[in-house]
């Protein structure tokens, strides 16, 4: 219905199909809320004890991970966040079996 209007819209004021496309509703979120996360040290903690609980529960680890870990928490010590949650996300992923 909205893709309908928008159509209507864009032939009565003369625009493309493509900005009327554009301006319809965003689709519904999938799989329930949607997770905000910040490239803040506080989310950089956060994501280092996800990372120290899954290599808790997973026997010997690869070292990959645990370099990923270490460099990662380093980062984010020294003020580089976004380099640090990338290596972190990375070895949370390794560990759970996503490589």
């Amino acid at each position: 219905m909205l893709i309908a209007r928008a159509l209507v819209a864009s032939a009565i004021l003369g625009l493309g199909t493509a900005a009327a496309l554009s301006q319809t509703a965003p689709p519904p979120p999938v799989g329930g809320p949607a997770l905000v996360t910040t490239d803040t040290p506080e989310y950089c903690d956060t994501l280092a004890e996800r990372v120290a609980r899954a290599e808790r529960i997973r026997p010997n680890p690869p070292r990959q991970v645990e370099e990923l870990a270490e460099e990662g928490h380093r980062m984010c010590t020294t003020g580089l966040i976004r380099g640090g949650l990338v290596r972190l996300r990375r070895a949370l992923l390794m560990l759970r079996g996503a490589n």
